[in-house]
């Protein structure tokens, strides 16, 4: 698979905000903690529509001044990103002639019973872990450490007690069935050649120069796009800096805040935690830790009042091509490539508001940005390589 060099761009961190909305849709492992990403209830969906203006004050909203990164690819990010492809396609040594230890990162199977019985969750194959990194049931992890490559062996692992990831397993001795295919050893990097070009996917290139040629363009592209959302996203946080807010719609702050912290409580539960615990890890009380939340809930809100004034004044509407982009991007984003299953996973009124309301904030963005002054940046110049005066 081709690994896409600057791919992520920083305007969909903002609006790609499903991870807030939808079913859980999680996948429970027995003998682990390490679940699928999972999504908290979307109460903020059921909050009443209401008129940006009677919350927000701006005098003016384009004109704003940015400095735009260079987007000219220098050589060394070319060369940087060659190697990282190259990576892409490497392949690590399989090490198959010693026993494992403690940092070694393995792949394997397990197949866990109870009484000789197996459950649901507790069989898997090619799994990937790190030893001594911990995250798994106690007995599971320590069995796997100076285990025999190749060689299938058993182990008693004891599931605490409570257990959230499956209640029914909850202080249970199971019989888990581990072999280890063998140990990751060091990356073997391909080399650039003709022949490695001519195989790649996506490209119709017979040499290391007609390659080189056209993936200089793609990157260029791509570092293009990356820039214009850095300073997309820089414009619209300069004028949440400008924005008065007078106040907020009613219920919104309290939903808002409640809707992250049943976020934060879920996730925490799926790693065996309570809600303090997980804030004492970022040393924090709960009162300070509700506290941050809130404020995190209101940021959002405020950036929800502000492209909704914006859009009110510029009469915008959504069109069903800017919308049906916003869900392509969720389903890309969350691996889905059926629309009928991604609707029916997150609801189909929960993907209809959600996915209206961040294509507008796209759409509101993007004019705010066209009608930025924008000045470039100049090109950062590459330091020389030094080297050492001759001696003698």
């Amino acid at each position: 698979m081709k690994r896409k060099w600057l791919a992520i761009a920083l305007a969909m961190s903002v609006i790609m905000s499903m991870a807030g909305c939808g079913s859980q849709n999680t996948e429970t492992t027995a003998a682990g903690t390490k679940e699928e990403e999972t999504t908290a209830g979307m109460t903020v969906m059921d909050l009443p529509e209401y008129v940006a203006s009677e919350y927000v004050k701006l005098d003016k909203y384009t004109g704003v001044e940015v400095e735009v990164p260079n987007k000219t690819v220098t050589d060394k990010e070319f060369e940087e990103a060659i190697q990282m492809l190259l990576e892409e396609y490497g392949e690590n040594e399989q090490i198959t002639d010693r026993v494992t230890a403690e940092g070694d990162t393995i792949i394997f199977d397990y197949s866990g019973a109870i009484d000789g019985v197996a459950f649901a969750g507790g069989t898997a194959t090619k799994q990937e872990t790190t030893l001594g990194q911990g995250g798994w049931i106690d007995g599971f992890e320590e069995g796997l450490i100076g285990a025999t490559v190749g060689e299938e062996f058993v182990v008693d692992c004891k599931f605490p007690d409570p257990y959230q990831n499956n209640p029914d397993l909850a202080g249970k001795t199971a019989q888990f069935t581990l072999k280890v295919h063998y140990i990751v050893g060091e990356l073997i990097v391909p080399e650039l050649t003709d022949d490695f070009v001519k195989g790649l996917e996506g490209y119709t290139v017979s040499t290391v120069a007609e390659f080189k040629d056209v993936y200089y363009k793609e990157l260029s592209q791509q570092k293009a796009a990356y820039v214009d959302d850095i300073a997309k996203n820089e414009v619209f946080s300069t004028l949440l800096v400008e924005a008065e807010f007078t106040g907020f719609p009613k219920d919104y702050v309290e939903t808002y805040t409640m809707d992250m912290m049943n976020s934060y409580a879920y996730s925490a539960s799926m790693y065996g935690m309570t809600l303090e615990d997980f804030a004492s890890m970022y040393q924090m009380t709960m009162d300070e830790f509700e506290a941050e939340v809130q404020m995190m809930a209101e940021q959002q809100i405020k950036v929800e009042i502000l492209y909704q004034y914006i859009a009110e004044k510029e009469a915008m509407e959504v069109t069903e091509d800017e919308y049906m982009a916003i869900i392509q991007g969720y389903m890309e984003y969350y691996g889905y490539t059926d629309m009928t299953s991604f609707v029916n996973d997150y609801g189909v009124e929960n993907v209809e508001k959600q996915g209206h309301a961040d294509a507008l904030l796209e759409k509101v963005m993007q004019f705010c940005y066209d009608n930025a002054v924008k000045t470039e940046a100049p090109l950062e110049t590459e330091a020389p390589e030094t080297t050492a005066p001759a001696v003698g």
